[in-house]
């Protein structure tokens, strides 16, 4: 199965995420549980099949499961 960085950055409104492995792919939300949701169901969608998501966090901040 393929493995999908997503890059997750923390805003004072809110989270966002990125791919480098997924070309123009990103999410936005108020949480960082509600982009990775989004990354769950859309980079899957976008890429047309299964992936294993590796999630990676600015180093220090606090993430609410």
């Amino acid at each position: 199965m393929e493995i999908v960085r997503v890059i997750y950055h923390h805003e004072s409104d809110g989270w966002w995420a990125e791919s480098p492995d997924v070309d123009g792919w990103s999410a936005a939300g108020h949480s960082y549980s509600e982009v990775v949701k989004l990354a769950e169901e859309g980079i899957p969608f976008a890429l047309e099949h299964e992936a294993k998501l590796e999630h990676f966090v600015p180093a220090g901040e606090h993430v609410a499961a």
